[in-house]
């Protein structure tokens, strides 16, 4: 879908949190950067030591500068690593993305592409770029070709190397302070319009929707806030960085979390399949189907240490701030439910591991003790048998 900028009519002016007639949003200009981030799942781990030797020179560990009163970060073996490489610019309709590209990877075995778009326009054009880049799969299909390179480059460093089906991508605006005005007036006096850059909607939202977007507003000081949303975030202030990273990491545990539930969900099938197929002396005293059962044992552990490591990579104690911005994400991303979920299945895995393997282990001691109770009947009869 094409978007121009030329096609826009001015907006409504809209009023602002006491009722009086606000500026045009189409009067604001508005510099900053956007940045359009897609979080992939490309293996079980990645070694992030072997990773930086064997990648580019141009990598670096992400770390977050934490706010004031609050330990700083202390770069680790789990430190994301962050690598830029070079890409074609792309035209999104009068928007033009960067021609370099930053890929951050996890040690949990996730990668996240983010593409740069420099902003210097009216703050109303910022709804029809978010509009634009909603499942915008050539941005989607070009994050992909540079994982896909990536992964070659990691070499041993990735263990079981992948790139699994769902892919999350998520939009972050970041804006400098607004003008002669604190970040929070800026926001008030165009909420309507604030809410359809992250709904990506270009026609008008009802009351209730705006209200439901806006809903999630965070900031730390006057001249900064954080707005978040399912497909998109608005940063005002002059350092977004750490934000973006929360925001950028909680997309990474968004996709993680679906491909984990999406293979949980076919390990579940097969257990189902196993328990069915479970009769008969052959599979219950020589082994279901030639190890299976030892597999679905091992798929289980693999997927719990997966589902621990995506869920408490991130450590943020003794930043208050920054907790604040994480709790709102994972709400907008259901975060906590889909836990929730992947838990209720490692369960329900986990019983029918149980229930197979001590039915296996009941049946063996029954034949156990059948070929006990045979060898003293025959050394009874020998006792009576004629020499």
């Amino acid at each position: 879908m094409t978007h121009e900028a030329s096609n826009l009519s001015p907006p409504t002016p809209e009023p602002d949190h006491q009722g009086r007639a606000a500026d045009s949003p189409h009067d604001a200009t508005v510099q900053g950067v956007c940045h359009a981030c897609f979080a992939f799942d490309v293996g079980f781990a990645i070694n992030l030591d072997d990773a930086e030797r064997a990648l580019f020179a141009d990598s670096r560990r992400a770390v977050l500068q934490k706010k004031k009163r609050a330990p700083q970060s202390i770069p680790g073996p789990g430190t994301p690593l962050s690598i830029t490489v070079t890409t074609e610019s792309v035209d999104l309709g009068g928007f033009h993305v960067e021609p370099t590209v930053d890929l951050v990877l996890y040690s949990f075995g996730a990668v996240s592409v983010r593409f740069v778009i420099a902003l210097h326009c009216p703050f109303e054009q910022l709804a029809i770029l978010s509009d634009t880049l909603y499942d915008h799969q050539p941005l989607a299909q070009r994050a992909r070709e540079h994982v896909e390179r990536a992964i070659v480059s990691l070499g041993g460093s990735i263990s079981k190397p992948r790139i699994a089906a769902p892919t999350e991508d998520y939009i972050i605006f970041e804006l400098a302070a607004a003008p002669d005005e604190s970040t929070e007036t800026f926001v008030n006096r165009r909420r309507a319009t604030v809410a359809r850059i992250l709904r990506a909607e270009r026609e008008p939202l009802s009351t209730q929707e705006t209200d439901d977007a806006m809903s999630l507003s965070i900031a730390y000081g006057p001249s900064d806030r954080a707005v978040i949303d399912w497909h998109a975030a608005l940063l005002i202030g002059p350092d977004p960085a750490d934000v973006r990273s929360i925001l950028e990491y909680a997309n990474v545990q968004l996709v993680q979390m679906r491909s984990l539930d999406d293979e949980l969900e076919h390990i579940l099938d097969s257990s189902y399949e196993l328990l069915a197929r479970f009769k008969g002396l052959r599979q219950t005293f020589l082994g279901i189907a030639g190890g299976q059962l030892r597999r679905l044992g091992m798929l289980h552990a693999d997927s719990a240490i997966l589902f621990e490591d995506v869920s408490h990579s991130m450590k943020l104690v003794g930043d208050q701030y920054l907790a604040r911005v994480y709790r709102a994400v994972s709400q907008r991303f259901h975060l906590p439910q889909w836990g929730s979920n992947i838990n209720r299945k490692l369960h329900a895995i986990d019983t029918i591991y149980e229930k197979i393997t001590d039915r296996q282990t009941t049946v063996r001691m029954e034949v156990l003790e059948w070929i006990i109770i045979i060898l003293i009947l025959i050394e009874v009869i020998k006792g009576f048998w004629p020499s």
